[in-house]
């Protein structure tokens, strides 16, 4: 019976201990988790411009490059050396939904979110050994989710893997671009709604990823967003941007 007792007292006590260290490992997260919301914050303003006209990302040239792995025959677009590259995201009636809380798992806290939109435009570029071929598809009234993922010392990473959240995605209605008479082809060959589809989300994650500089914030706004600055859409943002400071 004494036994019994003392085992009972060493599996409370560990228990408390667990309890009370519990709490300190979720404190270490909270830097992390304000990153993140911090970030959906400036991204919710970004969402409210695309409601005044719409607004443009120019992708910066080192982030044009898609990733190979990525894209659907793959082995036969290296074979011809054909790289597709991103050149713009064209957004209108951008909405982040979340909620205002992060989720936690066993292992790590999250902040899934759903991107809604109206309009999401894609403007790339195939290059090839001849010739570089525009490319474009616009998605429209469509959603995507992504998970945000604080880092511990890092600030935050992305997950965007749609087939993990089936019932947030919907990108069917979307319409294709080949330009230019000799590009129909050559990329009629090889793009395809599924292709343009990961070519979005490619761009999704890296316009999410630019927005940890302050995507509508000082300089980044004149070098990623076309928008003329004398006009209603400009000005529109230009208030926004003071907005944040």
């Amino acid at each position: 019976m004494f036994a019994l007792l003392i085992a009972l007292g060493m599996i409370m006590g560990g228990a408390g201990d667990a309890a009370a260290t519990a709490p300190a490992e979720r404190d270490a997260w909270q830097p992390a988790i304000r990153a993140v919301f911090e970030q959906l914050n400036t991204l919710d303003m970004f969402a409210l411009a695309t409601r005044v006209g719409g607004l443009t990302v120019k992708v910066p040239k080192e982030l044009q490059a898609l990733p190979m792995r990525m894209i659907e025959s793959a082995d036969e677009l290296r074979e011809h050396n054909i790289e597709i590259h991103l050149k713009e995201l064209q957004f209108r009636d951008l909405n982040f939904i979340y909620d205002k809380t992060a989720h936690w798992t066993e292992e790590r806290p999250l902040v899934p979110t759903t991107i809604e939109f109206g309009a999401l435009g894609i403007a790339a570029e195939a290059k090839t050994r001849r010739a570089v071929i525009p490319l474009g598809a616009t998605f429209q009234d469509g959603k995507l989710p992504v998970d945000f993922l604080p880092m511990l010392g890092k600030g935050f990473d992305l997950n965007m893997l749609p087939e993990n959240r089936p019932d947030d995605v919907l990108l069917d209605n979307v319409q294709l671009r080949v330009g230019g008479p000799v590009a129909s082809g050559i990329a009629n060959r090889f793009f395809s709604k599924r292709v343009a589809r990961l070519i979005l989300e490619h761009g999704m994650g890296q316009t999410l990823q630019m927005g940890k500089g302050d995507l509508i914030t000082g300089d980044a706004a004149l070098r990623l967003l076309d928008v003329p600055g004398d006009s209603r859409r400009g000005r529109a943002v230009e208030t926004l941007i003071d907005a944040l400071k």
